[in-house]
């Protein structure tokens, strides 16, 4: 693992674009007739395009735009502050990058588990998922999360680039079958020790039961206090806190 998580921050700059109103009449010294209907209408379609085509790039939506900025804001919050030594030290895991990967997806996937959650509609009395704002910033935290991934390959000592690609891709294939194990642990305990056991310690006979379950254990909290934050702070001002292994 690098340890200086500084070298792969990732940037992320935010445009800010002021809001024009092409269909308003304009008045005063630079348009002292007002405009005719004609020349109204002519406006407004000239907007509408304008701005179909503005959003289609992904310019004059800025919810979309600052909701983005949310999703990379949350996966930095991973690799900027959870303890990985503690990780590694209390559940006797080696200081290796697949370690740091398999330590990161976990909180990633726990991420992904309340986003996912704001988009839960019981308006009609039955629960119904429908894809909205938890949708849109549940994948850029996984964007943010293979560019950093890539870069971190990338600067490893003797790195080649066909190798690095190789090895993305099957740490893309393991992710998805993570999320998958640990999705289905999600009201059962003894799955979702199941999966992590076979994530974090390959299956081994050797491994302890204690640290499986203070993973468990872990999640758990996490979990609830995740659940504790609204979601509308969890849309705009997202400030999480990354609970200690070692209190497990």
């Amino acid at each position: 693992m690098l340890r200086n998580r500084q070298l792969s921050r990732i940037l992320w700059r935010q445009i800010a674009l002021s809001k024009i109103d092409y269909a308003r009449p304009c008045s005063g010294i630079l348009s002292p007739k007002p405009i005719n209907s004609r020349q109204q209408c002519t406006a407004t379609i000239k907007e509408t395009y304008l701005k179909k085509f503005m959003n289609a790039v992904g310019w004059m939506d800025q919810d979309r735009t600052r909701l983005k900025l949310t999703g990379y804001v949350l996966y930095e919050s991973v690799p900027d502050k959870v303890a990985y030594n503690e990780w590694f030290e209390k559940l006797e895991l080696p200081d290796t990058f697949a370690s740091w990967f398999i330590v990161t997806e976990l909180h990633v996937w726990m991420l992904l588990v309340r986003y996912m959650a704001v988009d839960i509609s019981s308006a009609t009395g039955k629960k119904k998922y429908v894809k909205g704002d938890g949708y849109f910033v549940r994948n850029c935290i996984i964007e943010a999360q293979w560019a950093d991934v890539g870069n971190r390959i990338k600067m490893l000592e003797g790195a080649n680039p066909a190798i690095a690609k190789k090895q993305v891709t099957e740490l893309s294939e393991q992710f998805q079958a993570a999320l998958v194990g640990y999705d289905e642990g999600l009201n059962d305990d003894r799955v979702l020790a199941g999966a992590i056991w076979r994530r974090f310690y390959s299956m081994s006979d050797d491994v302890k039961a204690e640290n499986v379950e203070k993973i468990v254990h872990f999640i758990r909290h996490q979990l609830s206090e995740l659940d504790k934050i609204p979601s509308e702070s969890l849309r705009w001002k997202p400030q999480l806190e990354w609970l200690s292994i070692l209190d497990h």
